[in-house]
């Protein structure tokens, strides 16, 4: 299985119609147009690239899907995102796939601590207590989180 597989298998655990979704790096739209399909149409997605390039080959992607509408593209560095996502609601999921854009300029390149800010800023505005409650992930399955016991 290759690593993106596994990572849609993952978020289509976790992701639900009308949630909140980001993908940082949105590149030619594959999670883009993923995440789109799992927040249906009450969701958003918020899809991050510094290229134009990359926001073309993503909405193109999304429109012939019919999905363009559910996806705000930011071109702009994902290090910022935190200013660019709403807190409420918040943040269900979140993507990194990180690389380089097919066939583009290979000097445009996200800076490392670049993306670290994006992590730490993508964390902060995570859903903790719907993933606390909700799903918990072991491995590629995900089991239902047991209830803690009642006080008697």
């Amino acid at each position: 299985m290759k690593p993106t597989e596994l990572a849609h298998l993952i978020q289509a655990q976790i992701v639900r119609p009308g949630d909140i979704a980001l993908d940082a790096t949105a590149g030619n739209g594959h999670d883009t147009l993923f995440l789109a399909g799992l927040v249906g149409e009450g969701g958003r997605v918020f899809a991050f690239d510094v290229q134009e390039a990359a926001r073309a080959q993503t909405m193109a992607r999304l429109g012939g899907a019919g999905l363009a509408e559910r996806v705000t593209f930011c071109l702009q560095n994902h290090a910022d995102l935190a200013a660019a996502l709403p807190a409420d609601p918040p943040l269900r999921a979140a993507m990194f796939n990180l690389g380089y854009l097919p066939g583009s300029d290979k000097a445009v390149a996200t800076r490392p601590g670049d993306t670290l800010a994006a992590i730490r800023a993508a964390l902060a505005l995570l859903d903790k207590q719907r993933l606390r409650h909700g799903r918990r992930l072991s491995g590629t399955r995900a089991a239902p989180r047991k209830p803690p016991p009642s006080a008697p």
